[in-house]
């Protein structure tokens, strides 16, 4: 995921379709990512939920936009009473905790969607091993970082650089930057993203390339 700390976080529509049960339910209204969860925490099974709940649990992990004008507000229609009803019924469920529809709820949101995904290559010098990964575009390159953990549990280990023939200093990454405060051209024409990534060994660290070896076979 992206971002920490009280950064607006954001997600790739990919990480958003996993969560797709009551233990973990995500939904995108308009760019903004809910975690719905908490609508489905007081019931332990799936066949006891209200019929509303079943729905929009069915919708789980999914894009629900069409159901909602921009402002949030559900799109309604008019039933056979003449009321002014949502067109999408789990419109009326509310967060247990807070008794706010969920949709109009601060607490249920977790983020937005990515402006854009962006592809990246990470290149570990000590094992020559290129690692390609799709990131937000908001990123930071310490965001980035935190994501290539699931591909190499010791990158915290090492020196994220962008260029190989600048100096030590010059071509440092920052960390609390993106891909294009730190220069890289992110849009469909421009080249794949490279970062160069140096092991720095700890003062009293065994071998680095067996441990990177070691770190690669558990992938």
């Amino acid at each position: 995921m992206c971002s920490t700390n009280s950064r607006t976080k954001y997600y790739l529509p990919d990480e958003v379709v996993i969560h797709n049960d009551p233990t973990s339910a995500w939904v995108i209204v308009h760019g903004t990512v809910f975690d719905v969860t908490p609508l489905f925490s007081t019931s332990a099974k799936k066949a006891s939920l209200r019929k509303t709940l079943q729905w929009l649990l069915a919708l789980a992990g999914k894009d629900l936009s069409s159901f909602f004008h921009n402002n949030l507000d559900p799109i309604e229609r008019t039933n056979r009473n003449g009321e002014r009803v949502p067109v999408f019924v789990p419109c009326l469920e509310r967060n247990p905790a807070t008794r706010l529809y969920w949709y109009k709820d601060p607490a249920l949101v977790i983020g937005r969607i990515t402006f854009h995904p962006c592809p990246v290559k990470i290149i570990n010098t000590l094992t020559f091993h290129a690692t390609e990964m799709i990131v937000c575009y908001e990123d930071t390159i310490g965001d980035v970082r935190e994501k290539y953990l699931r591909y190499n549990d010791n990158a915290k280990q090492y020196e994220w650089r962008k260029d190989l023939s600048e100096g030590m200093e010059a071509g440092m990454l920052r960390m609390d930057q993106t891909l294009t405060e730190n220069g890289y051209l992110v849009n469909l024409r421009s080249p794949l993203p490279v970062i160069w990534i140096f092991y720095i060994l700890p003062p009293d660290a065994a071998d680095p390339a067996e441990a990177e070896t070691e770190n690669f076979r558990k992938m």
